[in-house]
């Protein structure tokens, strides 16, 4: 038996002791489809449109993070990105 195949074995055996133990990890079937996450981003018109409001009213960036309930990085990031002033 070469060193190859015994570890080749060894890999085998703990791989069917954690199979054992924890269960096999179910593989994603070919016919599934990706479920993309619902984002809280400005990809919502209305959403975009209601940041404008805000930040034409004059609200902070914290006081907007808060009452979307993203974070403030991420107003910061749509100012920039989507140029408001």
């Amino acid at each position: 038996m070469s060193i190859a195949t015994a570890w080749l074995e060894l890999a085998a055996q703990e791989r069917a002791r954690h199979n054992k133990t924890w269960g096999r990890i179910p593989e994603k079937r070919k016919d599934e489809k990706y479920i993309p996450k619902k984002r809280k981003g400005t990809r919502d018109p209305k959403r975009l449109e209601l940041i404008r409001e805000m930040i034409r009213e004059g609200f902070r960036i914290v006081d907007i993070a808060q009452e979307l309930g993203v974070s403030e990085s991420s107003i910061r990031y749509w100012r920039k990105h989507y140029n408001l002033t």
